[in-house]
């Protein structure tokens, strides 16, 4: 029987490693990351010296470029060796935020992931997401051609016109006829999707996954967590799909919360959880920041002057976007643009999720600047000694992509009491 350390970890699309150091602080060993943004690896590298300890193989493809059985011979492993294969797999097309192509590539990385997992036969597999992925629907691989252009086409012209209606609001200058041209545009879209759902080419994300695991030997368990519930100062929540073996024969439990207040209750949960201590707040983790140390990744950003007039207008916990009003002339921007970085934090909450990219940090609770990559990632997690690598604005996505540290570490612990009951039944014929 193994011990309930040592237990093996295979990760790709590992970005600079929130989700790595839930598992390392579980005393998982790595046989494996990827990731194909260079600076990320660098991170992760830089900050994770057990990497190279263990012998690790580091890999700097893309997972499209990937052989699974070419990797699996390199690697020296045996089909059913590795106990947790886990994958954060790219979430852009899945999100929310933009105009979701059906077509678009990033929409089937989980293809090739679940090719690596079908032959490296992990005994648990792992793909983490935004809630964006539980309706996310993508094109069949029965698509033709032509039917993939003419989709890629209309989404081209919808994206074109998203963004001349973003330039033409900074000057007030959309007119009807523009609004009409977005009208036509949008039928066109629902016409086509319906006509894709009728054939059977418009398929569910969730759905497909499922099939896929059902059919290479596993069993699925789906839930949607709240990293603020183990720990984290952020409510960031992501969708955990879980796949045991089914020759494991063993139910995976999620993580229960180990903080809670009525933000973060869910419907259905039991609020016996009300007794639980209050959620990590962003003041604490800021509060455990060394001011005084020469750090690169806590050196505020250079605001314009008139930016930072407008940020002396947002209260704590509150948006631009309610005082405008109450904006000097010289100082209104349309509430189009009073996201991201225009959004005080409340120091006395958890923060919302931390959106990548500079522009989009949210104002410092007290001073009138967007928070610092440093407390970006204490506020997810991150160790603070944590080394970040890139530009400033490839730094912020890296700790926005991040999974915070400390919902995968809750995961890590399901993990082991999986394994664990797996390897004693083994040991005893049970």
């Amino acid at each position: 029987m193994k011990a309930n350390t040592g237990y093996s970890i295979f990760e790709t699309f590992v970005g600079a490693g929130g989700s790595h150091i839930g598992f390392i602080q579980e005393n998982f060993k790595t046989i494996y990351v990827n990731d194909f943004v260079e600076d990320c690896l660098k991170t992760l590298v830089y900050n994770n010296p057990n990497l190279i300890e263990e012998k690790a193989y580091i890999d700097n493809r893309s997972i499209l470029d990937i052989d699974a059985k070419e990797l699996r011979n390199n690697l020296h492993v045996n089909k059913g060796d590795i106990d947790v294969f886990f994958g954060g797999v790219v979430c852009k097309g899945f999100s929310l935020a933009g105009e979701r192509n059906p077509n678009d590539e990033r929409n089937y990385f989980y293809h090739k992931q679940l090719e690596l997992v079908e032959e490296f036969q992990p005994k648990i597999s792992i793909i983490e997401n935004v809630p964006g992925i539980l309706n996310a629907k993508v094109l069949s691989e029965k698509v033709n051609e032509e039917l993939r252009s003419k989709v890629d086409d209309l989404w081209s012209k919808l994206e074109n016109y998203k963004g001349r209606k973003a330039a033409l609001r900074k000057i007030n200058g959309i007119t009807n006829s523009f609004n009409e041209e977005g009208n036509i545009l949008r039928k066109k879209k629902i016409e086509l999707l319906k006509t894709l759902t009728k054939s059977g080419y418009y398929i569910s994300v969730i759905d497909d996954i499922k099939s896929i695991y059902n059919n290479i030997g596993y069993n699925v368990y789906i839930s949607v967590l709240n990293s603020a519930w183990y720990g984290a100062a952020t409510k960031r929540e992501r969708v955990i799909i879980v796949a045991v073996r089914k020759d494991i024969n063993i139910k995976f439990e999620f993580p229960q919360p180990i903080f809670m207040d009525e933000s973060l209750l869910k419907k259905n949960m039991d609020k016996n959880l009300l007794k639980l201590p209050k959620p990590k707040t962003v003041n604490e983790a800021l509060s455990l920041i060394d001011y005084e140390k020469n750090d690169i990744d806590n050196i505020p950003m250079k605001h314009s002057e008139k930016t930072i007039k407008r940020f002396k207008y947002i209260p704590e916990g509150d948006s631009i976007s309610n005082h405008i009003e109450n904006l000097p002339e010289d100082l209104k921007i349309s509430k189009f643009y009073s996201r991201g970085s225009t959004m005080r934090l409340n120091g006395n909450q958890p923060s919302p999720t931390l959106v990548p990219g500079h522009s989009n940090f949210p104002v410092h609770p007290k001073y009138h600047r967007s928070i610092t990559v440093r407390e970006a990632a204490t506020i997810t997690g991150f160790p603070l000694n944590y080394k970040f690598f890139g530009n400033h604005s490839k730094r912020c996505e890296h700790v926005g992509n991040a999974v915070p540290p400390p919902l995968a570490r809750a995961l890590a612990k399901q993990c082991i009491k999986l394994l664990d009951e797996y390897y004693f039944k083994k040991k005893n014929n049970l």
